[in-house]
């Protein structure tokens, strides 16, 4: 089981999946919110919550994977609308294949989603227009012919544009408008020994919060140049309590400092999120959702 996180309004989503996906709201403290509900794709027989993100109008925006679709919902768990097609496994524009993140910019008829999908895919990362207008894609690395490589999570930030990709173990940088032309600024590598990179939250300064999984979990700041700065969470089976353990997702409340900023984290596959500060402070578990 894994899932995702977003913190809208100091308020943290948290979406998990089995057969049934999963969708309830906390806050800071892992207090339980009014916002809970599940949903299963009738055709797929199943869905995910890959990525979720909050639209103007207070409604869930969720990558459901699991059934190539992007889903909208009330807080209160209505389903409202849905983006996808029939054309699952193609690699052309307007094709989702598999979503695995997604972010809302602007509101009303100004509205688009920036979906990432999985898999080795040119098309790969699109910016969508629910309202009913042409999409585009984005070029990886800024050329046409290329192919983004296993996608894991995006995030966007005052006109700036962060995308990992497990595949080749890298962060790419966009700049510019989301509704006018995203220009490629550069990309990082994020060292092998840190682990495999699974998700990124753009941490203020230029500088960029990564996540990583696999042989070694970890929590990783690195600057405004892709240089790695600091570890903020180690590896829970190296370092013990404080660490993380096989991290799927993070969500960042940015303050005036790294002391008093807020990354939530969710680990062990989906059950627990923890909360650290930039500077590397353990704020311990507030929620242990798979225990009860």
């Amino acid at each position: 089981m894994q899932g995702s996180l977003r913190l809208h309004a100091g308020v943290l989503f948290v979406g998990r999946q089995a057969l049934t996906a999963e969708v309830s709201s906390h806050d800071l403290d892992g207090r339980p919110l009014e916002t809970r509900f599940s949903f299963r794709d009738v055709d797929a027989g199943r869905s995910s919550v890959d990525g979720i993100d909050v639209d103007a109008d207070r409604r869930l925006w969720i990558a459901d994977g699991a059934s190539g679709k992007v889903r909208c919902f009330t807080l209160f768990g209505v389903e409202v609308a849905s983006v996808g097609d029939e054309s699952a496994g193609a690699d052309a524009r307007g094709a989702l294949g598999q979503p695995v993140d997604l972010r809302v910019v602007g509101a009303d008829d100004d509205m688009l989603l920036l979906v990432a999908s999985g898999g080795d895919r040119r098309h790969a990362l699109q910016v969508l227009v629910p309202s009913g207008g042409k999409g585009r894609s984005i070029a990886p690395l800024g050329d046409p012919e290329g192919r983004f490589k296993r996608i894991r999570g995006v995030d966007w930030r005052d006109g700036e544009l962060a995308v990992v990709e497990a595949g080749a173990r890298r962060v790419q940088v966009f700049e510019g408008a989301l509704a006018g032309r995203l220009v490629f600024r550069f990309a990082f590598q994020v060292p092998e020994e840190l682990g495999e990179p699974e998700a990124v939250a753009l941490a203020g300064q230029g500088r960029f919060l990564v996540v990583t999984r696999g042989d070694r979990s970890g929590l990783h700041l690195f600057d405004a140049a892709g240089r790695p700065l600091r570890c903020v969470a180690g590896d829970e089976r190296e370092v013990g309590e404080g660490g993380v353990d096989q991290p799927c997702a993070v969500a960042l409340d940015l303050a005036g400092s790294d002391r008093r900023s807020r990354a939530c984290v969710l680990d062990r596959e989906g059950e627990r999120v923890q909360v650290f500060s930039l500077d590397g402070r353990s704020f311990g578990s507030i929620l242990g959702l798979g225990e009860g």
